[in-house]
């Protein structure tokens, strides 16, 4: 077989997953490749991909790799067989679409095939967020070099909050790294809308390209940990819950369309579903106190601790604001005519 994918035979695939059945990998095949193309080519770059594919069929990983590529493996297999499972409910042919029933075997009901579905995705995902913390723990060897300095190896560091662990640090989304995926549209907006107005544009800038290089400074490594970070993450979580009713539930992202069942019915509150909507507002309503509470003492300890040498970007800004009552200027000829009077 060509290696054209980072799983090869099958016994590389019950390496990561359990498959109870002797499977032809022919037939999963196609979603290896779709998978290795659309999830983890992005993540990876084009070179360091074939640079990993290339080093593995020669036997030559070595330590760091070796990690690296197991984990992209149990992600790759994970979501190929995400992918599959639709098909493989079914047997296709020219009289059309069956499904196989014998004596001793029956389809699975919808909602194994579902849970099932969701634990691959979330495995999936989980594992490739894994990889990407062995490369970003290993930036200074040279094997990781090719993936270090590609454009995919700086887009993965192009937020403040950049994985799901370090945004469940602050905010628990269960290391969730499908839940992360659906924030990251309104964790760029809450940057731009909520942080930057804070920090001003040429501050935000500079801490940006810090956290994009790699080489945050000791002072401003504190403000993203003890300020900037919890803000975003509260804020975040505040803006996408109403935005696009995401459920937080560590396992994946859920559109909520409530369903509700008896005794949900009986409530007391003759609103359906009522309690449940108004425990979701209440935890919009914390995140965003929580969230404000946050960029407000980012601005106190800014504007307490700017100098000409500390936070100077910021010092020098429009948005310092220094603490305790500005300078008054001494008026002699105004204070000598009041005193006349």
């Amino acid at each position: 077989m060509e290696n054209r994918t980072l799983i090869q035979t099958m016994d590389e695939l019950r390496e990561h997953v359990a498959v109870n059945v002797n499977n032809d990998l022919e037939l999963l095949l196609p979603d290896l490749d779709l998978v290795q193309d659309q999830d983890l080519r992005p993540l990876l770059g084009d070179a360091f991909l074939q640079e990993l594919l290339a080093k593995k069929a020669a036997g030559t990983l070595g330590p760091v790799l070796m990690e690296v590529v197991r984990y992209l493996q149990s992600g790759l297999v994970n979501l190929a067989l995400a992918e599959n499972l639709p098909l493989a409910q079914v047997q296709v042919s020219d009289s059309g679409v069956h499904i196989s029933s014998t004596g001793d075997k029956k389809t699975a009901f919808q909602w194994q095939v579902n849970e099932l579905r969701a634990a691959w995705v979330r495995k999936g995902f989980n594992f490739l967020e894994r990889a990407l913390d062995v490369l970003d723990q290993h930036l200074d060897d040279a094997s990781v070099a090719t993936w270090a300095t590609s454009e995919a190896g700086t887009r993965s560091h192009q937020y403040f909050v950049n994985t799901a662990a370090q945004f469940s640090a602050h905010y628990n989304i269960g290391r969730s790294r499908l839940v992360y995926l659906a924030l990251l549209p309104t964790l760029a907006k809450v940057e731009r809308f909520s942080l930057e107005p804070v920090l001003g544009l040429d501050f935000y800038l500079e801490l940006k390209e810090q956290v994009k290089d790699r080489d945050v400074t000791v002072d401003n490594q504190q403000l993203l940990d003890l300020f900037v970070r919890p803000a975003l993450t509260n804020l975040t979580v505040a803006k996408a819950v109403p935005e696009i009713g995401l459920s937080l539930n560590g396992s994946a992202l859920e559109l909520n369309v409530y369903r509700f069942d008896d005794t949900e019915r009986q409530q007391s509150d003759s609103r359906p579903g009522a309690p449940l909507v108004d425990l979701l507002q209440q935890k919009v309503r914390a995140a965003v106190e929580d969230g404000h509470v946050y960029l407000q003492r980012l601005r106190a300890y800014l504007n307490a601790n700017a100098s000409a040498t500390r936070f100077a970007t910021y010092f020098t800004s429009a948005v310092y604001q220094p603490a305790g009552p500005r300078p008054v200027v001494r008026n002699d000829q105004a204070s000598a005519a009041y005193g006349a009077f």
